[in-house]
């Protein structure tokens, strides 16, 4: 399935909506593994929209995955 892909500052400004409606952000994201091209990708809700959209590049394992979505909410909560 292919997704859009949106930029980190998206993604936060994104991150930050579901934040200010009570949401556990940890909760919103999905790990979408693609077996056949050995890749992972996150993927994010869109508020008002009700689409998925694929926050930046592609992994190979889960925990750059994990990793990288762990800076994202770590920017989000230095910054509010």
């Amino acid at each position: 399935m292919d997704y859009r892909t949106i930029t980190e500052q998206q993604a936060i400004e994104m991150l930050q909506v579901w934040s200010y409606a009570g949401r556990d952000l940890a909760s919103l994201v999905k790990l979408h593994a693609d077996n056949s091209k050995k890749i992972i990708t996150i993927v994010l809700p869109d508020y008002s929209d009700n689409e998925w959209y694929q926050i930046g590049e592609t992994y190979s394992c889960y925990m750059e995955a994990l990793s990288s979505f762990g800076c994202l909410l770590d920017k989000i909560r230095t910054s509010a």
